[in-house]
């Protein structure tokens, strides 16, 4: 029931810090680390419990992305490891301006939205980041799924969908639709004016876009790979 969040800048801090040690010869002190790279969730980190107060598992599945200075697969702040994306196809030590890691199943509570059916014992786990710009990627996030099948059964005929609660400003007058030759999913408003009347959203107090009404686009960049590691 958490999220973890890094800054690009703190990143940036971590990695100039550590090249200074470098050059001066001198030990990297845990303390120059800043607590977002000390608390990354990434495997075997050894400063996590002390820092979130709970134990990290330590899972052949691997957790958060980290770029691994000696590849011994460990993630090591003070040796000038440093969190990163994992997307398949980018440059090694990729990182964004804002990341967020988090984990979530099927197998810990109620399945109120599918007939309390039994669960998959599926682990999900999510990287969400974003990129600050002056262009078009400004407006855009990105989320690449791990799912782990942690059931005893293997998975056959597996389908993927997206579940988006896509309130654009006031949910009441939202249309959807898609894009067939872009793969594209997308959120627009019924009319010229989001809400009932331009600021109103009928009597549930949520803020409109009034007439300045944006829209929502939602794609699969990469699909999913099977067990040949081939795409889908």
């Amino acid at each position: 029931d958490k999220h973890f969040e890094i800054l690009g800048s703190d990143i940036e801090l971590h990695i100039r810090n550590y090249e200074e040690s470098i050059r001066n010869d001198v030990e990297y002190e845990i303390q120059d680390i800043p607590v977002a790279v000390l608390g990354w969730p990434a495997r075997r980190n050894v400063y996590f419990e002390s820092i979130h107060g709970f134990e990290l598992p330590d899972t052949d599945a691997g957790l958060a992305g980290f770029f691994d200075q000696d590849g011994d697969d460990a993630y090591e702040p003070e040796e000038g490891d440093y969190p990163i994306i994992e997307v398949r196809g980018c440059p090694p030590g990729q990182y964004a301006d804002q990341m967020f890691f988090w984990i979530y199943n099927d197998d810990a509570n109620v399945h109120s939205q599918s007939q309390n059916s039994q669960p998959m014992s599926m682990e999900v786990q999510v990287q969400s980041f974003a990129y600050k710009s002056n262009d078009e990627l400004n407006n855009m996030t990105f989320q690449r799924y791990k799912l782990i099948n942690r059931g005893t059964e293997p998975l056959d005929s597996t389908f993927f969908a997206m579940w988006i609660d896509a309130d654009l400003g006031c949910a009441f007058d939202d249309y959807v639709g898609c894009n067939v030759e872009r793969d594209l999913a997308y959120i627009y408003n019924s009319d010229l004016v989001d809400g009932e009347v331009a600021g109103s959203c009928d009597c549930s107090g949520t803020p409109t876009y009034c007439t300045e009404i944006p829209l929502l686009g939602i794609d699969y960049f990469r699909g999913p790979l099977d067990e040949f590691g081939e795409e889908i």
